[in-house]
């Protein structure tokens, strides 16, 4: 597992000691550093290392420059800023593979308890799942799309999947699981796409999402089928 650990963080080009700049800051907006259980607030023209995490309160959002490009997280989200990283293909598999490993000793638990809609069930339409909360595993996922939405759709879903692990709960929110599933389908991951679908297929759905996950296993079954 170590080997596969440094694999991932050489190939996902995660470079230690960089920083981002603090461009703006509205409303509520704080941040942990490292190991720490304390959170302090941001301000403008603060310099943050990448071992920081952020989180906004509602109706806030902060601004950041570092590694040749600006990012703006909104509301009710939370991120990790050496998650706001560029991955090809190749390291979204790695990284997945590397989730799977984790998720390992979990999966007879898993297996065993109830799908039951838990915080952030009235969550409405796929494309953009966004919510607003005070619940720190659905702030994480919010910041997941955004990364998305900003072009770092890899990093976004190895986010997402590392916020399934580390707060199951979220794992039962139907909206963010298609959105993120979708991604994968999208990079032509189909066998990782399917499984996802296949588990989603578990979960509390609308009529809605019950067609759109039987569309999408359809789609991808037809594809592994032809390989």
């Amino acid at each position: 597992m170590k080997n596969i650990l440094l694999a991932i963080i050489i190939s996902t080009g995660i470079v230690f000691g960089q920083s981002f700049h603090v461009d703006k800051v509205q409303g509520n907006v704080k941040v942990q550093v490292g190991t720490s259980e304390n959170w302090s607030n941001v301000v403008e023209n603060q310099t943050l290392n990448t071992n920081s995490i952020i989180e906004t309160g509602k109706n806030s959002l902060i601004v950041l420059s570092g590694n040749k490009s600006k990012f703006t997280l909104k509301g009710s989200s939370a991120l990790q800023l050496s998650d706001i990283k560029k991955m090809g293909v190749n390291d979204l598999i790695l990284a997945l593979a590397m989730e799977d490993m984790l998720n390992a000793p979990k999966k007879k638990e898993e297996a065993n308890s109830k799908n039951t809609a838990v915080y952030g069930a009235q969550i409405n339409g796929i494309k953009n799942p966004i919510v607003e909360t005070d619940n720190f595993g659905i702030k994480k996922l919010n910041g997941a799309v955004q990364l998305a939405e900003s072009g770092y759709k890899e990093s976004a879903v190895v986010d997402a999947k590392n916020t399934y692990r580390k707060y199951p709960e979220t794992k039962n929110l139907a909206s963010f699981r298609i959105y993120f599933a979708n991604i994968l389908s999208d990079f032509g991951l189909n066998e990782e796409a399917y499984d996802e679908f296949k588990s989603i297929q578990s979960l509390n759905l609308s009529n809605d999402q019950k067609e759109i996950v039987k569309n999408k296993l359809e789609i991808l079954a037809s594809k592994l089928s032809q390989k």
